[in-house]
């Protein structure tokens, strides 16, 4: 997959290959789950995307952190919204989150 969706990607796939119970993983299933998550609206603008347990390798929940900008791309006010992934460190939940 050479298409970039947010800033970190290749960093979120790695970090989500340590995390997940399949060795393999298919990186652009998996991004367009994460895309589809950061695009639904949140009451308080804080952006993740939750693993749930049964497909992690701990059966515990993993929280990936998220943010989002918009970005002006030129002189006519064309304003678009980007992601970015912000990295570790992973909240572990014992209950899943409601957002699933």
């Amino acid at each position: 997959m050479d298409m970039t969706y947010f800033e970190g990607q290749t960093a979120f796939l790695e970090d989500y290959q340590k995390v997940a119970k399949t060795g393999s993983i298919d990186s652009e299933q998996v991004i367009d789950k994460v895309m589809e998550q950061l695009n639904k609206p949140t009451p308080d603008d804080n952006l993740y995307y939750i693993l749930p347990g049964e497909d992690t390798a701990n059966g515990l929940a993993v929280r990936f952190p998220f943010r989002k900008e918009l970005i002006a791309l030129d002189n006519e006010a064309t304003v678009s919204t980007q992601f970015f992934y912000e990295g570790s460190p992973y909240e572990y939940e014992v209950a899943e989150d409601e957002q699933l």
